[in-house]
């Protein structure tokens, strides 16, 4: 007997078989080259921002500085700040970022590296995760989703924990979900293939290493490494009745003894080092009464995380309520059917994470990234299939991008030069020409209905405007910066030369320090600064011009005022220039040096 076409069966059945190992190569080839390209434009993205913007922001000063002490002291087990230990965090972050020291040397570019290392694994780990549940073309919009999150571009290269918590609760959940499906199949598994893992096998390597990542995300950030994965997969279990996979002698009691071998060494270490008051701090102050609001309340609404969310997820939170009506329609089959515990999983993630910190009383916007990866998940298969329909509202979402984008960058054509006050045009295009290009190109694609195409671009747009800011923008901003001016003048004195910094700029004393290697001294008034300038002993004062004219004439005769510039009391950035039209103050800052002059009567 032969099929229509005049093959036997079998050889039927071969040729359909190499034909479909052949897509399924040909796909995962074009998977990976995707991904690559995407990779790299994050990376460049993220890198320039770390390099270009030379002071610190939020928390990063505390990392960088505990770890440049860590190695000044020769200590690898006390995070220090100030040289007192500073058990704020557990001491995966730190580690990681003294390895960056010692290969790159210290800097803030260095010690960003970590982060972005660890974004970029985000990245990775969510486009394969997404890629296994609804296939390589959702994988790399899901990627490009969550690598252009406004918030989570703007972690990518911070000095401090967060990313790493993302990369190692993302590779968690990605590994336990892929475990309860191995341990499903080995339920009804026969035998397995000469030469093959069983799919038991499989679970129980799986379920061991998910156990390690979590026991590096609780050395990363602390409890809520492991407390916030495991509320969202034993809520999986209950909703989706799979408690059955669950094997408590090659499952359970393998990942406590894995996560606990991952965590307490260095805890005990801490604690023989330190005394039992270190354990304290960590585990009572910063995680129970943190979490309760008795040492931190940041006094915000319980919709605060939810707000977050949307709005630090953005361009691309408008597509979650979307996505969440698609994925009721998979509910509606059944919880447990296929494509409705997928959906479960990845809503799971985001719920116990938000309403988690929701309930806490010192709400950060930050502590929501870990919800990023599921949420560009489902917005990555959501865009999939509604570019696969070439969906109205799609199409509408892509064309008001492309004009957003195209609008902007015309308008920072006549902004840029009047902000900067840059006549020459190379110094500043290059931000406007993005966006106005991005904006064109997305225009183009959807004229040429290529609707998935136009959403990439917004990724390429986002990635390539930062960038241009960062490498054309960021230098002049920093060249405006009048503390960033003083630093090396301090960093080239003596070393008995004392430093002496202002009430006013109290947010830089950390940075002197940092770039510096010099304590500052904080001047709470006039008065003290004055002090210190009588002193004899040599000096170097920032201070407020305000506050310096209110010194003795005498005294102020004496010193002398080594610099002079324009200041605000905060850092500066390009929102501040955009509003203010590129003016930064009246106010003018001093560098005062006293060489080491007599002292003088107030």
């Amino acid at each position: 007997m032969s099929t229509a076409t005049g093959k036997k069966p079998a050889l039927a059945a071969t040729g359909e078989y190499v034909r479909a190992y052949i897509r399924k190569a040909d796909d995962n080839i074009k998977f990976g080259i995707v991904l690559s390209g995407i990779l790299f434009i994050a990376a460049a993205a993220y890198l320039s921002i770390a390099v270009g913007w030379p002071k610190f922001s939020r928390a990063e000063v505390f990392f960088a500085e505990c770890v440049r002490e860590m190695i000044q002291t020769d200590n690898l087990v006390t995070p220090l700040y100030h040289g007192v230990p500073f058990f704020d965090k557990p001491i995966l972050s730190y580690w990681q970022i003294l390895c960056s020291y010692n290969i790159f040397g210290i800097s803030h570019w260095a010690a960003r590296i970590p982060s972005i290392i660890c974004a970029l694994g985000t990245i990775a780990a969510t486009a394969f995760g997404t890629k296994i549940l609804f296939g390589p073309r959702a994988g790399t919009l899901a990627a490009a989703v969550l690598a252009s999150a406004f918030m989570f571009l703007s972690f990518s290269n911070l000095c401090m924990s967060d990313m790493g918590l993302v990369f190692f609760d993302t590779l968690t959940l990605t590994l336990l979900f892929a475990a309860t499906d191995c341990a499903g199949r080995a339920r009804n598994e026969r035998s397995p293939q000469d030469g093959k893992l069983s799919a038991a096998t499989k679970a129980n390597v799986l379920y061991w290493t998910a156990a390690l990542s979590a026991g590096l995300a609780f050395l990363t950030k602390g409890p809520v490494g492991i407390v916030l994965p495991g509320i969202s997969y034993v809520a999986y279990l209950t909703l989706s009745k799979q408690w059955n996979v669950i094997r408590p002698l090659t499952h359970v009691l393998p990942c406590l003894t894995i996560m606990t071998l991952a965590t307490v060494p260095w805890f005990f270490a801490a604690c023989r080092e330190n005394g039992a008051g270190a354990l304290t701090y960590f585990f009572i102050r910063e995680n129970v009464q943190r979490f309760a609001g008795s040492t931190y309340d940041t006094h915000r609404p319980i919709w605060f995380m939810v707000t977050s969310l949307l709005s630090g997820f953005l361009p691309w939170s408008i597509f979650l309520p979307f996505a969440f009506k698609r994925s009721m329609e998979h509910w509606r089959a059944g919880l447990t059917s296929a494509e409705g515990k997928k959906h479960l999983y990845l809503w799971l993630w985001i719920a116990t994470v938000t309403l988690f910190f929701s309930c806490s009383r010192g709400k950060i916007d930050y502590y929501v990234l870990p919800v990023y990866p599921a949420a560009a998940a489902l917005v990555g298969i959501y865009l999939t299939e509604a570019t696969d329909r070439n969906s109205t509202f799609s199409k509408v979402i892509a064309i008001a991008a492309g004009l957003i984008f195209t609008i902007g960058g015309a308008a920072a054509f006549a902004i840029f030069p009047a902000v900067s006050g840059l006549s020459n045009p190379f110094d500043w295009f290059m931000t406007p020409l993005v966006l106005t290009a991005g904006g064109l190109g997305m225009l183009w694609c959807v004229k040429q209905q290529e609707l998935r195409k136009a959403y990439k671009l917004v990724f390429v747009t986002i990635c390539v405007t930062a960038v241009a800011i960062a490498t054309q923008l960021f230098p002049w901003i920093s060249a405006r910066q009048a503390i960033l001016a003083y630093v090396p003048v301090m960093k080239a004195a003596p070393e008995s030369t004392r430093i002496g910094v202002h009430c006013a700029m109290q947010n830089w004393i950390d940075e002197v320090l940092f770039q510096t290697g010099k304590e500052a001294i904080p001047l709470k008034d006039a008065a003290m600064a004055g002090r210190l300038l009588s002193a004899p002993a040599a000096a170097l004062v920032i201070i407020p011009e305000a506050e310096f004219n209110t010194l003795p004439q005498a005294l102020r005769d004496k010193v002398k005022v080594v610099d002079s510039r324009p200041f605000i009391a905060r850092s500066l950035n390009p929102g501040y220039f955009l509003t203010h039209m590129g003016k930064i103050s009246e106010k003018r800052l001093l560098l005062v040096e006293n060489p080491g002059a007599a002292p003088t009567d107030e």
